[in-house]
C-alpha cells in the first residue's frame, strides 16, 4: 500500500482508493480521482488532527461517500510518549474495527483503519477514515442539551450499555482496561497536580462547601473508580457528553469518539452526562424522568438484577467522580477562550450543583 498519511495534507488520491477499496466501501473498477483537504481548517488539538476530506471519483461509485472524516495521532514525539501508557489511541481504532459493528447506538460508519500497535511510540501507526456527521446536529455543553437530546442520550446509552452488560462480547477485548486500573487511577496525581491552577483560575466559581472537598477529592478519586468496579460490568465510553455526541432527525443518538472506553459501571457515564450537560433548571425539573428512562431501556434489552434504587446509588458515585473533569481540563486550558471560559464556568455551576442536590458531597473521606 503506498505511505500511511500522517496528517491532512499527505492524503493522495491513490492512497484514498487503496484505503476505500482495501475496506470494501468501493469496488475494484472504482477509482477516487481526487481529494481535497483544507490542511487550514482541520481541527488539531492535543490529542491528534481531524478533518474533512473531499473525494471525487470515476467509475461507478453509487454509495460511496463524497466526504470523509480523517482523524489522525498527534504527531508529537512528547505527547504520543506521554500518552502511549494510556493506550487511547490502540482503544478508539480497535473498538471501530471490532465493536462499533456490535453495539447498538449508532456510532460513525468506518470506511478505513490502520491499527498497528508496538511498545515503541514512534513506531505505532494509526489512522481513520469515519463516516462525515456534519449534515447531523451536534450537541453543544455549553449551551447545554434539550430534555429531549437528553431522552435520546439516556437510551443510547442504556442500549449500548445493556449490549455488553456483564461483559458480554468483551471476552477478547484485553485492549480495554478496567475503570478502576492503572491507568485510570493515574488520575488521583493529575488531579493533584492540576487543583492548584485550576483553584488560581476558576476560584469565584467554586461554592465555599466545595472548597475543603476540591482539596481532599484527589485521595478519594481510586476509591470512586474501585466503586464503579464493584457495579455490574459493562463498555464504559467515559467521556460521554454532549460535544461528543450528534442528534438524528428521528431523535436517536449518534456517538463519537471512543478513546476512554473503559470496562466498569455504565452509572460513570450517566452521572458524568446528567450532572454537566443540561441546565440546572432542565436537570432539577427532568433528571428524575431521564433516570428512569435510562433504567427502563436497560430492563427492556434484558438485563436483570440492577434495581431502580441500586443504579440510583450508582448514579450517585456518578455524579461526584465527574468533579474529576473540570479539574483535569485546567492543563490544557487555553484561558484566552471565552468559549472554553464559560464552557467550563457553565460545568462548575451544573456539577456542584448536582453534588449538593443529591448529597453526594457524603462520598468523599
Amino acid at each position: 500500500m503506498t505511505t500511511l498519511p500522517t496528517t491532512t495534507s499527505e492524503i493522495t488520491a491513490d492512497w484514498m482508493t487503496e484505503a476505500l477499496r482495501g475496506s470494501g466501501t468501493i469496488g475494484d473498477d472504482v477509482t477516487v480521482e481526487g481529494v481535497h483537504a483544507d490542511a487550514g481548517a482541520a481541527g488539531v488539538g492535543f490529542m491528534g488532527e481531524v478533518a474533512i476530506v473531499d473525494v471525487q471519483y470515476s467509475g461507478d461509485a453509487d454509495g460511496a461517500p463524497d466526504r470523509v472524516v480523517a482523524k489522525f495521532p498527534t504527531q508529537s514525539p512528547e505527547v504520543r510518549a506521554m500518552m502511549h501508557p494510556t493506550r487511547v489511541y490502540e482503544r478508539e481504532h480497535r473498538f471501530y474495527e471490532n465493536l462499533a459493528s456490535s453495539t447498538p447506538v449508532r456510532t460513525p460508519d468506518v470506511y478505513h483503519v490502520t491499527c498497528e500497535v508496538s511498545d515503541e511510540p514512534d513506531a505505532e501507526r494509526y489512522m481513520m477514515l469515519l463516516e462525515d456527521l456534519s449534515g447531523l446536529e451536534l450537541g453543544d455543553q455549553l449551551a447545554g442539551v434539550t430534555p429531549e437530546q437528553a431522552e435520546s442520550a439516556m437510551v443510547g446509552a442504556a442500549r449500548h450499555h445493556a449490549r455488553f452488560w456483564d461483559r458480554a462480547g468483551l471476552e477478547d477485548a484485553s485492549y480495554i482496561p478496567t475503570i478502576n486500573g492503572p491507568l485510570n487511577k493515574a488520575g488521583e496525581s493529575i488531579y493533584n497536580a492540576s487543583l492548584p491552577g485550576f483553584k488560581e483560575v476558576f476560584s469565584s466559581a467554586l461554592m465555599p462547601d466545595m472548597v475543603p472537598i476540591a482539596e481532599v477529592y484527589g485521595r478519594n478519586h481510586p476509591l470512586f473508580l474501585d466503586r464503579f468496579a464493584a457495579m455490574p460490568h459493562t463498555l464504559v465510553h467515559f467521556d460521554y457528553r454532549a460535544d461528543n455526541l450528534f442528534f438524528d432527525t428521528d431523535g436517536s443518538v449518534v456517538v463519537i469518539d471512543w478513546q476512554s472506553i473503559s470496562i466498569g459501571g455504565g452509572a460513570a457515564d450517566i452521572g458524568y452526562f446528567l450532572g454537566q450537560n443540561l441546565s440546572i433548571a432542565d436537570r432539577r425539573a427532568h433528571e428524575n424522568d431521564l433516570l428512569h428512562r435510562y433504567h427502563d431501556t436497560l430492563i427492556s434489552e434484558g438485563v436483570t438484577g440492577y434495581a431502580f434504587e441500586q443504579f440510583f446509588q450508582d448514579y450517585r458515585v456518578g455524579v461526584i467522580y465527574g468533579w474529576v473533569i473540570p479539574v483535569f481540563a485546567v492543563g490544557s486550558l487555553d484561558t484566552s477562550s471565552e468559549r472554553a471560559m464559560a464552557l467550563w464556568t457553565a460545568v462548575l455551576e451544573r456539577v456542584q450543583d448536582a453534588i449538593f442536590h443529591h448529597n453526594a458531597q457524603e462520598f468523599i473521606g
